[in-house]
């Protein structure tokens, strides 16, 4: 079932466009990821779903209902945000509670919601501090719980686990996953960091320069970029690129069609091969992952980066072979090939 569309989204200010034109459904109970660099529209795309932002033009639609004139206190709208936004002098039950104390409800309604909420956040026996007393995570947590006892149809999350630490990150995103799985309510999300996209989405919204460049699962994504940007934002460590002629002379395989323009290989797809390489790459920077170690150096001056288990250092000749399996093909205008198209060519 539908639960949100938006239908021809432009955002401009004055002659400044920051929104082109964004068409997007989400389905009811989707948990879904807008990502793409800074600057890229997704903050404000969130912030126009929450009403914080107006619609220049385009129809926004709530389970049928247009939003674009709502007020946010009128939509069944409930936001995260980066900073927690939480009262200082109210304890953690009453910033929970503060969404139904406004909206009237009986001290004994209150109660019962706040520890019904606070108890599925892991968060009883916090009640009763001040957020100056509690971690970052635990300050999140209370303010999605304030987010949640408002029961929306929609949550809204703005970079939230972006002043948490890396440790707090990793547990905060699988917390937010096992919520979603128990809430089963749909939930947009934005972040800068792929990592978190593929992590935590059903489906991602890859957006540059207010345009959507790739909407499909975070698998989509990674097996199937639509065009060299999505490939090289999704995915850690970067894809590879190199020019058609210069993967054929690195690796000794039958030449592409004339359509193809980039050959695109992920790191840990290239083969170690110190057998029968096709190539040797001089290693110029080792990272070690402790599972692995990535290599840094170049082919035919094209930047290039192995992911591998092999043990190298520095300086060595890297013996590399590029499977044809693993390969992503784009034309001159950066957007995918698919191997259908490609053996049609050839």
């Amino acid at each position: 079932m539908m639960k949100l569309q938006l239908k021809n989204i432009h955002k401009a200010y004055g002659n400044n466009t920051v929104i082109p034109e964004v068409n997007l459904a989400i389905n009811d109970g989707e948990f879904v990821v807008f990502v793409g660099p800074s600057g890229c529209g997704k903050s404000t795309l969130l912030r126009m779903i929450a009403g914080l932002e107006s619609i220049t033009s385009g129809t926004m639609m709530l389970n049928n209902k247009v939003l674009n004139k709502v007020h946010p206190s009128k939509r069944a709208v409930a936001m995260v945000f980066q900073s927690y936004a939480l009262y200082p002098h109210m304890t953690v039950a009453k910033n929970i509670g503060f969404p139904l104390k406004m909206a009237g409800l009986s001290k004994a309604a209150i109660e019962q919601q706040v520890q019904s909420t606070a108890k599925s956040l892991q968060l009883t026996s916090l009640l009763k501090r001040l957020p100056s007393e509690l971690s970052g995570g635990q300050r999140q947590r209370v303010a999605i719980g304030r987010a949640i006892v408002r029961d929306p149809e929609l949550f809204l999350f703005d970079e939230p686990l972006s002043n948490l630490d890396a440790k707090l990150r990793s547990e905060m995103r699988i917390y937010l996953k096992q919520l979603h799985q128990q809430l089963k309510s749909t939930m947009v999300y934005v972040t800068h960091d792929q990592v978190e996209a593929m992590t935590l989405a059903d489906k991602i919204v890859v957006l540059n320069k207010g345009a959507i460049e790739q909407v499909g699962t975070p698998e989509e994504l990674y097996n199937s970029p639509q065009n060299t940007f999505v490939a090289s934002f999704i995915g850690s460590p970067v894809m590879n690129f190199l020019p058609a002629n210069i993967y054929g002379q690195v690796s000794r395989q039958q030449a592409l069609p004339s359509c193809v323009h980039t050959v695109g290989v992920r790191p840990n797809q290239v083969c170690v091969d110190a057998t029968n390489p096709s190539c040797m790459m001089t290693i110029e920077v080792m990272e070690p992952l402790g599972y692995a170690r990535l290599y840094y150096g170049q082919l035919q001056g094209n930047a290039f980066i192995v992911e591998s288990d092999a043990q190298y250092g520095v300086g060595d000749e890297l013996p590399i072979s590029l499977p044809r399996s693993v390969q992503h093909w784009f034309d001159a205008n950066e957007q995918r090939i698919s191997a259908k198209e490609v053996s049609h060519a050839a």
